[in-house]
């Protein structure tokens, strides 16, 4: 069963950002729907189930993504991974705590996505305009991490029991 929601929630959230969210923009910055959900997993779900569970997002991300495969899924695993560690040691999560460690989560993956492109010859990714796209996107996922945490504890709690 829990398989059957965390797919259809890959689903649902990848066709969101690729059809409506392209086109919803704030100051010309789109929201990264993907690197939310990969943030969200390893705050509910942990460090460890959280991380591959990002990465699978991250994974499914890069198919649509111009860059190499496997780019956002190492750093969305990674992300996850550090904010599921950062949340494993802290008192029961705040609504404040879900907001920040979401919006931290989020501008640390886009800022190891530009890093390994780099690494790998993809210095296109380094732009003036990326401190914007950090800002913007994070603050984006801060916003959204609110609505969205029902759902993801909803997804991710169950598989606990399972």
């Amino acid at each position: 069963m829990t398989f059957l929601k965390v797919t259809g929630l890959f689903i649902v959230v990848l066709t969101a950002q690729l059809t409506v969210f392209t086109r919803i923009q704030v100051v010309g910055v789109a929201p990264e729907l993907m690197a939310l959900i990969a943030a969200m997993a390893g705050l509910i779900a942990g460090s460890q189930k959280g991380s591959l569970i990002a990465f699978f997002v991250g994974l499914l991300w890069d198919v649509y993504l111009t860059t190499p495969l496997g780019l956002s899924a190492i750093s969305f695993a990674i992300s996850a991974y550090a904010v599921g560690s950062i949340e494993e040691g802290l008192f029961p999560s705040t609504r404040v705590q879900t907001v920040v460690l979401v919006m931290a989560a989020t501008a640390i993956s886009l800022i190891q996505y530009v890093i390994w492109g780099g690494l790998i010859g993809h210095n296109h990714l380094l732009s003036s305009e990326l401190p914007k796209i950090i800002v913007v996107a994070s603050a984006i996922n801060a916003i959204l991490a609110v609505p969205v945490t029902p759902l993801m504890q909803w997804i991710l709690k169950q598989s606990e029991s399972n």
